[in-house]
Formats: structure tokens, C-alpha cells, sequence
């Protein structure tokens, strides 16, 4: 550009700023600090290539006014050290807000009952990750569930008689006075510790058991999402009512006939998430045009991690991510979205099998990052080239030189192969390549439980058992190398307890296999 031009319309837009870069130094001007943190931000990324800056006038805004990751603190999760320095790291990327499910994570003061006994953020923990926040212009909001995945609540025999049913054991009935009550407790709590969020997410999402039981049958005649919508109001009005924009998951009303849905209160927000499918843009714009005509606000989220039908995932299913956010950006820039969230799943619900670990989804996040700040740029196919260079220190050229041509949905396959040219973040990739290593020595190799069902076709054959014992001691030797090592690996980012959690979830069929068929059969590492 010329470096002559004065600084133009982006300085007076929303989060706008002008970057004039020239022989005598850098000038930048924004409307006020915020503004002025991303030009710092976009500078301090240029000086960080390691080549002369050129001089240049940059005028840049975003296309999404609200860039939000998430922190899912359910299952596995990272230390609360770590969760605090993130938050510069997503800053450094023009991330502007996290939506935070902290669950029994939280230091609840009204309900200590519900706090973890082991892995609950400290008091302390928690107003350093809010300053940390404030300090980087990182607005939190805070999600709290109000009708389904309880399951951290309604496992209290004291709370046991609010499910839908018995068999629900995540799920509120909301023909019970009582279950008001506890949900307001919680969000009350929720909110006055989060005095400068002007959000509260409500949850709401995946209500499966609505009007099963008899009272809640009769009081809404069967009609289930007029029983959703009857009590979600309730929560939309006690939170609005406290100056707060209630925000709810919008799959329960996906289907919802309109005579119902105009029963809402248009003060709640819909946030739309759908995290696969080929046509995303024709998916959501009937939702947001169901809530849009009836004056309610939505907002987007796709997944930079989510179920994609494989529970342990050890880090995201990256073509259907990169799919997911590529066709969510075109579709919030025609739809324009103002609030875009990056969903990033520890698990299917808080008893379930834990996805992956959190630091394996950077590339992911960053994609988000840079996809809604500049929706339209047309830049998705380079970013996995700026991301391996500002992230790793890798030059393009030499990836390029060791691996050839690669595309955006290749970095999980790519970085092990990279670990000799990573410069930054190496104990990241390093993690990427022990997980690489697990699945090569279990799902990925010839396992011997996807065999062992010859012995019964081929009982006592020299050559069925020889075939069985060669992958057995192949596959027990490989698997008991990675074991200590992704132990190891994780102990960086998590308590080692928690680490410890998350090995088990992934070594515990095989050594129940161990101590059972394997041991039957006559397996050993000796013949």
C-alpha cells in the first residue's frame, strides 16, 4: 500500500484500526484501547516473521463483532495456570470472548455441595482468569445449564426427585416449582460473579425426556415444546430482568410449530449450532429466519471439536472441522451474524469418555479466529502456511520441501512429521505425536481384538495362534512405549489425576482385554 495515504475509515470503525508502517517507525490509530490492542496485536505478529517489516498502511476491522472460544470444563481440562495464559494467546488472534461451561468446576459459595472436590477452580483461580480476561478486552460469558446435561446436579440424592424421571438423570422437570428455584439459585450466583458480562447462556439443549412424566403431560397437554418454551421463559425473564441477555441452544425449537414458538420471549437469543452437514448455509438461515421474523436475536456456533460419531478423538476430526467452519463463515457473512462461537467439546456429556485434550485444538481455534475476523478474505486455502510459521516457526518453504503439497486438513498428519522443524509451541506438536503414536499402536495397527474371533473359527491351528501372538506382542509392546509417555505428555497441561482420568479412558479395554481373552488364549510376550 502507500505509505503516504492517511489513516481512513478503519480507525472509526468497530474494533477498526490503521497500522502506518514507514522509514521512521510504526503509527497507530484506533478509536480507543481495544481498537488500538489489535493494531498492537497485528504489529507485534509482523515483527515476529523475522524479516525487515515493510512499510506499508494497514487499515483493518472485523467482520464479526464477537469472536468467542470456549472453555468446556466437564471432563478432562487443562491447569487453571494454563487456562488464565491462554487467554493472551487468544488475544494475540483478536479473540474478544470465551463462553465458559464450568459446570461443578465452579467455586459456587451457595451450593458448596456441587463443587468438585479435586478440580474446582480455586476462588482465587477464578478472579485471576476474569482479570486476565478484563486485561486482554476478552468479554467471559459465563454458560450455565438450566434444564438438561445436570447430570452434576441431579446425582445428588437431594436433587434426585427434580429429573423428568428417573431414568433422566440430566434432565429438570419443569412442572416443579423447586427445580425454578434451584436453576434461578445457580444462575443468580452465576451472574453476580460475572459482574461485567452482559451475556448468560442458559444452556437448554438436548431436553430429550420433556413431558414424560405425567404431571408435565397433563399440564401441557404432551406438547413438548411448549413445555420447553413455558419454562425457558421463566429463565429468560429472570435473567433480562437483572440486565442480562439470556442466550439459549436452539435446537429444541428447531422443529417448533409457530403457534408455539410465538409464545417466546423475544428477549432470549438463539444461539443456532449444527456442526456438520453439506449445507449449513440452508440449514441455518431457516432457523434464523423462524426466530428472526418473530424479532428474536440468534447467533452461530460451529465446532472446532465435537461427537463427529468417534468418542475418542484424541485430537478433532479435522476434515469435518475445517468443512464446518469454512461453510459457517460464508454463511454468517450472508446471514450477518454478530456473535460467532468456537464450541470445543471435552465430551459428549460430563459422564461420558472425554474427547481429547483442549491443546491439541489450536489449529482449529485459530482457523475460527481468522476465518470471523475476515469472513469474506478468501484467505482459508494459506492459512495452513501462516499458521505453521506464527504458531511453529516453520517456514513454508520447508514444509513444503519435506512433505510436498499439503492442504488446510492436513496439520495432524503433517506436524509429527514436522517435530525436527518446529521452532514454537513444540510440546503442542509433541503431544499431536503421541497421540499419533496411541492409535498407530492400537485402533490404527492389527489389533489383536479385531482377530481374536479366528481362535474360535481355527481352534488350537499352530498358524491362527502364531498370526494372533505376532500382532498381540507387536501391538502390547507399542501400546505399553506410548503409555508413559502420553502420561507424561498431558501432566504439562493437566493435574495428574486428571491425566491419569484421561490415560485410563484410553488404555482400559485393551487391559481389560489383557486380563481376560488375551490371558484365555494363551498370549504372552515370551514365544
Amino acid at each position: 500500500m502507500d505509505t503516504d495515504m492517511e489513516a481512513g475509515a478503519a480507525s472509526e470503525r468497530k474494533e477498526g484500526y490503521s497500522l502506518r508502517i514507514g522509514v521512521d517507525g510504526a503509527i497507530i490509530r484506533a478509536a480507543d484501547a481495544p481498537h488500538l490492542y489489535y493494531g498492537l496485536q497485528t504489529f507485534r505478529q509482523m515483527m515476529e516473521q523475522g524479516n525487515p517489516v515493510p512499510s506499508a498502511l494497514i487499515e483493518d476491522w472485523p467482520d464479526t463483532a464477537i469472536r468467542c472460544m470456549n472453555y468446556d470444563l466437564r471432563q478432562t481440562y487443562s491447569k487453571p495456570e494454563r487456562l488464565v495464559s491462554y487467554l493472551a494467546e487468544f488475544a494475540r488472534f483478536k479473540i474478544n470472548a470465551v463462553l465458559i461451561e464450568y459446570e461443578d468446576k465452579f467455586p459456587f459459595e451457595t451450593y458448596p455441595h456441587l463443587v468438585h472436590p479435586k478440580h474446582a477452580l480455586s476462588r482465587a483461580s477464578f478472579e485471576e482468569l476474569k482479570r486476565e480476561a478484563e486485561e486482554h478486552y476478552i468479554e467471559i460469558i459465563p454458560l450455565q445449564q438450566c434444564f438438561g446435561h445436570l447430570e452434576y446436579v441431579l446425582r445428588h440424592d437431594r436433587y434426585k426427585h427434580l429429573r423428568e424421571t428417573e431414568q433422566s438423570i440430566g434432565e429438570l422437570c419443569p412442572s416443579r416449582e423447586e427445580s425454578y428455584e434451584l436453576v434461578t439459585g445457580l444462575l443468580g450466583e452465576m451472574m453476580d460473579r460475572h459482574p461485567d458480562s452482559r451475556y448468560i447462556h442458559l444452556g437448554c439443549d438436548e431436553v430429550y425426556s420433556l413431558c414424560e412424566c405425567e404431571t408435565c403431560r397433563e399440564r401441557f397437554e404432551g406438547v413438548r415444546e411448549r413445555a420447553f418454551i413455558a419454562f425457558l421463559n421463566r429463565l429468560i425473564a429472570f435473567t433480562a430482568d437483572r440486565g442480562r441477555i439470556p442466550i439459549f441452544w436452539h435446537d429444541m425449537l428447531a422443529k417448533c410449530p409457530e403457534e408455539e414458538l410465538r409464545k417466546l420471549d423475544r428477549r432470549g437469543v438463539a444461539m443456532i449450532w449444527i456442526y456438520n452437514g453439506r449445507n449449513i448455509e440452508a440449514e441455518v438461515s431457516a432457523i434464523a429466519d423462524k426466530f428472526r421474523n418473530l424479532g428474536v436475536g440468534v447467533m452461530g456456533a460451529p465446532a472446532v471439536r465435537s461427537f463427529d460419531w468417534a468418542e475418542h478423538q484424541n485430537y478433532p476430526v479435522i476434515g469435518n472441522r475445517t468443512d464446518n467452519l469454512l461453510q459457517w463463515a460464508g454463511t454468517a457473512e450472508k446471514l450477518d451474524f454478530d456473535c460467532v462461537v468456537a464450541t470445543n467439546w471435552t465430551g459428549p456429556f460430563s459422564l461420558g469418555v472425554p474427547y481429547g485434550v483442549f491443546e491439541t485444538t489450536w489449529y482449529p481455534m485459530l482457523l475460527h479466529a481468522d476465518l470471523f475476523w475476515n469472513r469474506s478474505g478468501g484467505v482459508s486455502e494459506t492459512f495452513i502456511d501462516r499458521f505453521l510459521h506464527a504458531f511453529h516457526g516453520i517456514e513454508p518453504s520447508a514444509g513444503h520441501t519435506k512433505l510436498g503439497n499439503y492442504r488446510l486438513e492436513d496439520y495432524y498428519d503433517m506436524i509429527p512429521k514436522l517435530l525436527d522443524e518446529v521452532r514454537l509451541n513444540r510440546d503442542y506438536a509433541e503431544l499431536i505425536a503421541v497421540m499419533r503414536d496411541y492409535e498407530t499402536a492400537t485402533d490404527r495397527s492389527r489389533a489383536i481384538h479385531k482377530y481374536v474371533y479366528r481362535w474360535e473359527l481355527f481352534p488350537g491351528d499352530a498358524a491362527e495362534r502364531r498370526s494372533l501372538l505376532n500382532n498381540y506382542q507387536r501391538n502390547r509392546r507399542d501400546r505399553e512405549d506410548v503409555r508413559p509417555r502420553m502420561q507424561a505428555a498431558l501432566e504439562r497441561y493437566q493435574p495428574a489425576d486428571m491425566a491419569s482420568h484421561f490415560v485410563l479412558s484410553r488404555f482400559y479395554l485393551h487391559d481389560y482385554l489383557e486380563r481376560t481373552i488375551y490371558r484365555e488364549i494363551g498370549m504372552n510376550m515370551e514365544d
